[in-house]
């Protein structure tokens, strides 16, 4: 089978563990890029059979470019620290590999949001390309939402790579800190129409009908309304987020000179 596996990580030592076991199968080393961890997510992966690199983050795509260049099997698995192989897809991996009628392969993502397996609003199906010949790989590209670009013919895998996502509110609010600020960047960069506040309240009601609605989130029960409103609500994150780049310097410094004027005219 000649099959590598990749998995960037940080600070992931409730996780790293599992992932690196759904893996076993992998018949070359598991190559991990660990974004010098500070907790014991190197330790772990010691214990494994895997190539551990220490690299500092340079974004998603580069990170998974980096690994790859680390890779020695004829094939490449990209797996994430929160993801599992499930015995099924791993069987069929199997089969699929020894005599391949494509050169890289879209697993069927199965998402568990707030402790529940989520099957609408948007969650499902939910096709990653993950499986690859390397000699195909073109690279991953994307600041966010990176993508495999590959040159070849891409098929579709039946059995599911299942994806501990949303792990409670505190992570969600995490998450969402980040990941919103990625977002209000590109679109900043790319030169986005500026925001008034009718557009904020488009894109919230956009993104709640869509979610709840056009994709049947309701079908989810209570996670499926969490899972819409909150999806809403990072959509107008992300765009108070772009309002603020397009006012010409950081609301900081606008802080520091309406600060300072009013020390001048004496409070």
């Amino acid at each position: 089978m000649k099959l590598s596996v990749v998995i960037i990580a940080k600070n992931e030592e409730d996780w790293i563990e599992n992932c690196l076991k759904s893996v076993e199968f992998a018949d070359q080393a598991v190559v991990i890029i660990d974004d010098n961890s500070t907790d014991k997510t190197a330790d772990i992966c010691r214990k494994h059979k895997v190539d551990l690199y220490s690299r500092a983050w340079e974004g998603f795509s580069q990170q998974k470019n980096f690994a790859l260049t680390k890779t020695v099997g004829e094939w490449v698995l990209f797996v994430d620290a929160d993801e599992r192989v499930s015995k099924e897809l791993k069987l069929e991996m199997e089969k699929i590999l020894d005599n391949s009628q494509a050169e890289a392969y879209s697993c069927p993502r199965q998402n568990v949001l707030l402790g529940k397996f989520v099957h609408h609003g948007g969650w499902e199906p939910d096709y990653a390309t993950r499986l690859a010949k390397k000699e195909k790989i073109l690279g991953w590209e994307g600041d966010l939402h990176e993508e495999l670009k590959i040159d070849g013919k891409i098929d579709n895998l039946k059995n599911p790579l299942y994806h501990l996502s949303h792990r409670g509110m505190t992570w969600m609010l995490e998450k969402s800190i980040k990941y919103t600020a990625l977002e209000a960047d590109l679109r900043f960069k790319a030169n986005h129409p500026p925001v008034v506040w009718w557009r904020l309240l488009r894109v919230m009601a956009g993104e709640f009908i869509d979610r709840l609605i056009l994709k049947s989130g309701w079908r989810d029960g209570t996670v499926g309304w969490i899972e819409a409103i909150s999806q809403s609500y990072n959509m107008f994150l992300i765009y108070v987020r772009l309002w603020e780049k397009q006012q010409g310097k950081p609301m900081e410094q606008i802080y520091k000179d309406l600060d300072k004027e009013m020390a001048k005219n004496g409070f």
